[in-house]
């Protein structure tokens, strides 16, 4: 029976699609659509974001969504079962067994030695202590000292990186989305009114609309101007630290003029 990667490659080929069609596309790495139709999931980003790239490709070649993913729930499930049984193996493979017969030498030249210690010991007590080392005389300094950690101020920033973007999405009618936060996807999927979605990001977000005029949005806790009319599809709509005033209202812009809400 063919995995769940070869009958993805096929599908595709079938339909003469290639993997960069489908990254240009999706904003998927090409390595991951590679490691996918390979069926190396694990060199995909955890199971949530392997579900969204299966999905994404799915719908790009007109498959069946939900049947890639209960193949792929399959698959997942007797990888699952099988490393448990191979565990459950190797455990009783490394069972103890004691070889009284490598032992007993050595037990007895231990016990042999442990008499004749005890037996000088008893026979030849030390009388006076002399030349016992006094630790009151060793200088403070050659003890080590608590080492107290560094302040996290003490290391630099770029070890601590912070959202520049804040992105919050209302729907007043229906739409469909993608979104890819700093090139991963993260919403894929129709949206009713009254949903609402909150992402953060550290270098950028791109979104696609199937309904321009059907969201409201924010960035940064400031309004965003409307990406189009109600009913157009935008594609390709990229949000960056540099370029994230030009969507903002025009009465936000006023507010600040020439300054960029991003500290």
């Amino acid at each position: 029976m063919a995995s769940l990667g070869q009958e993805l490659r096929r599908e595709r080929e079938l339909r003469g699609i290639s993997l960069q069609e489908i990254s240009d596309s999706t904003k998927i790495s090409l390595r991951y659509l590679r490691a996918m139709e390979e069926d190396h999931l694990d060199v995909l980003p955890g199971q949530f974001f392997t579900k969204s790239i299966i999905r994404a490709y799915a719908q790009y070649c007109g498959l069946e969504e939900e049947a890639v993913l209960n193949k792929y729930h399959e698959e997942t499930q007797l990888k699952q079962q099988i490393l448990k049984e191979e565990k459950k193996k190797r455990k009783t493979g490394k069972a103890f067994t004691l070889d009284l017969k490598r032992i007993f030498p050595y037990g007895l030249t231990l016990i042999l030695l442990s008499i004749v210690i005890l037996s000088i010991l008893y026979l030849f007590p030390t009388r006076e202590k002399t030349n016992l080392l006094d630790f009151t005389d060793i200088p403070e300094t050659l003890f080590a000292k608590d080492q107290i950690p560094p302040p996290l101020d003490a290391f630099p920033t770029q070890f601590f990186p912070e959202e520049r973007i804040f992105f919050t999405i209302n729907f007043v009618e229906k739409t469909w989305l993608q979104l890819y936060v700093d090139g991963r996807l993260t919403i894929n999927g129709l949206k009713y009114p009254g949903d609402k979605e909150k992402v953060k990001a550290f270098r950028e977000i791109v979104l696609h609309l199937g309904n321009a005029g059907g969201v409201t949005y924010s960035l940064n806790n400031e309004l965003g101007k409307p990406f189009g009319s109600s009913g157009a599809v935008v594609k390709n709509i990229k949000i960056t630290a540099e370029n994230l005033q030009e969507y903002l209202a025009q009465e936000q812009r006023d507010k600040n003029p020439g300054e960029s809400s991003i500290p």
